[in-house]
């Protein structure tokens, strides 16, 4: 059995070639550019080093009487070959940014359209609702944005330090392999810091993670429209700037504790460093004054000694980095390996038009083996055709099992059979094109009015000309009655739906009733098997409801449909009514026989009526 260390070896070498293959990827000739490029750089100060110290010599010669005259004509050549390479150092340096800039452009993109898809691969719920995911999503972000970039930085610098190191180290060698020996000695315990250090960064960013969501949030609703009425309506806006601060500082004082650690060790190990250097250099003078050494074998051997000193630094701080960007680097890889919260069949059945209904068979469900039931034994028929209704009191599970009717979740126990096919054989992204829905939290798009309707059918979006979608935007409007709302607007359906991203001034803030009939355009948008509507009518007034009750016995005709809502003059117009209560179903049946049967129907029938009886 291989030790431990050699797998974690292994495995760091392995993560190193994965970022290196992203950077080719991203910009296979920046790559190479900048590998050649800290390649020659790293042996230009060998080459300088060198001629200095025949410059030196040749000037300590000068003064001597028996100087020879060609002496004096050797002394520009070499002033020449240290201005070409003070030239193309710095010319090299240039092209050297430049490069880097390219290709840590290029990596980023990659990189975030990467995490992105990877998301957006995800058809579930569940791993938006973890905490413990959103923080391998926030440190896989920072890691996969500074992990390649950087690794590639790290191991340029790293290459650029080894050549500067080997190709002096030779040469201080040949001076004295003890001091040799003693200067490659007091680099191990920085490098054991170093390390330690990239652990404690790591440790801390994973400490920092929650917090920093949090603040995020704060400045969030400090900043956003979305807040703004209610903070002020309370006066909050103190309130969550002191949370704000509070969080911010207690974040603050972690990472300057941790820096104040740094430095202490930091220091010692500076002070260490600079005893042996000087030392060094007392000896190499010492040996000039003994006229052991000449006058450029003291600028060469200096050189020496300072360049392997900093090779040394540069390939320690830079194996410290390589271990700390492969910690973020880890949260990364550990996203992309993410598993699909739901069950995806290999070969998926084709979803077929739907024939005779969809059936809840037996369907139980609870988020974690942690939380309580939310559905139990749930069994219920969506004939094709019919309306069915779902009525119950706030936290029922109603919108729960909506989720579960678009396979947002998987039942903990139970199917839900399509024609008499569980929904899970069928790819999650075609069984969603064939039901339409509108959620209870539907959401506002800062888009123009024609966009927030017309995602309602991306696939639409994307092939049709504008004029096209136009029309088929407008009939969902006209259903949903929007149109004549949208008509009036500045540019009517290219306004923008917002007022803080437009510069003209022309955006527009629907309001609440106005935001459900786009949401409701939206989902008219697609002509499928099952219409969902979540609270269609929550935000609408007496009027605008009494005309979308109208509208829906036109819309949901001959539609199969499942309808959820707490307003029972809506529920009544739907052929089969459910009672959801505490996770099962209790009553099942038409308005007129449940009213009659004078169970629980009634009594929340009654207890809405009452609200609109008034008494002499």
């Amino acid at each position: 059995m291989k030790p431990n260390w050699y797998k974690h070896t292994l495995g760091q070498f392995i993560a190193i070639g994965a970022m290196l293959r992203l950077s080719w990827q991203a910009q296979p000739f920046c790559f190479c550019g900048l590998v050649v490029m800290e390649f020659m750089q790293a042996l230009i100060p060998l080459g300088q080093a060198w001629i200095t110290k025949l410059i030196f010599d040749l000037l300590s010669k000068s003064f001597q009487p028996s100087a020879a005259i060609g002496l004096f004509y050797s002394l520009p050549i070499l002033l020449i070959g240290q201005i070409i390479l003070a030239i193309a150092s710095n010319a090299l340096g240039s092209a050297n940014s430049y490069f880097n800039s390219e290709l840590g452009r290029q990596l980023n993109l990659k990189i975030q359209l990467l995490i992105n898809k990877k998301i957006n691969s995800l058809q579930g719920l569940a791993p938006f609702e973890d905490h413990r995911v959103q923080d391998i999503i926030l440190l896989a972000t920072q890691g996969g944005q500074m992990g390649p970039s950087r690794a590639l930085g790290i191991i340029n610098d790293f290459l650029h330090s080894s050549v500067t190191l080997f190709s002096f180290l030779g040469v201080l060698i040949s001076f004295n392999p003890l001091m040799a020996g003693l200067v490659i000695l007091v680099a191990l315990p920085q490098l054991f810091v170093q390390l330690k250090i990239g652990r404690q960064h790591f440790g801390l960013a994973l400490q920092n993670s929650p917090k920093q969501r949090l603040s995020g949030y704060y400045s969030y609703m400090l900043s956003g429209f979305y807040y703004a009425k209610e903070l002020r309506l309370f006066n909050l806006g103190e309130y969550f700037l002191k949370a704000f601060k509070h969080l911010t500082e207690e974040i603050n004082i972690l990472q300057r504790n941790q820096q104040l650690r740094e430095l202490r060790w930091q220091a010692g190990l500076s002070m260490l460093t600079n005893l042996v250097s000087s030392g060094s250099f007392v000896v190499v003078v010492w040996q000039a004054f003994l006229g052991k050494i000449s006058i450029g074998d003291v600028t060469f051997y200096g050189s020496a000694l300072s360049n392997v000193q900093g090779g040394l630094n540069g390939m320690v701080s830079g194996l410290a980095s390589i271990n700390e960007s492969l910690l973020f680097y880890s949260r990364f890889t550990a996203l992309m390996t993410i598993k699909q919260p739901i069950f995806i069949p290999a070969e998926p059945h084709p979803v077929e038009k739907m024939a005779t209904c969809i059936e809840l068979r037996n369907i139980s469900f609870r988020y974690s083996e942690e939380h309580p039931w939310v559905l139990r034994n749930v069994s219920l028929q969506l004939p094709v055709g019919s309306c069915t209704a779902l009525v119950g009191l706030n936290g029922a599970g109603k919108t729960t099992l909506v989720k579960l009717l678009t396979h947002m979740y998987d039942p903990t126990e139970g199917q839900i059979l399509w024609d008499g096919i569980d929904i899970r054989m069928f790819d999650p992204v075609e069984l969603r094109k064939r039901i339409s829905v509108i959620f209870q939290d539907y959401v506002h798009f800062d888009l123009s009015v024609l966009e927030n309707i017309a995602l309602g059918d991306v696939t639409q979006l994307e092939i049709l000309n504008r004029h096209d979608i136009e029309e088929l935007a407008t009939k969902a409007a006209i259903k949903a009655g929007i149109h004549d709302r949208i008509e009036k607007l500045p540019k009517r359906y290219k306004t923008i739906a917002s007022r803080w991203l437009v510069e003209d001034g022309n955006g527009v803030d629907f309001s609440g009733g106005e935001w459900q009939k786009i949401a409701l355009a939206r989902m008219f948008m697609r002509d499928t098997d099952l219409l969902i509507l979540d609270e269609p009518t929550a935000a609408l007034d007496p009027q605008a409801e009494y005309d979308m009750y109208n509208r829906f016995v036109e819309i949901v005709a001959r539609k199969t449909s499942l309808l959820i809502s707490h307003r029972f003059s809506t529920v009544r117009m739907a052929d089969w009514i459910a009672v959801l209560e505490n996770g099962h179903i209790i009553e099942y049946g038409t308005h007129n026989a449940l009213f009659s049967l004078g169970g629980r129907y009634t009594q929340l029938f009654n207890m809405q009526a009452e609200r609109f009886r008034f008494n002499d």
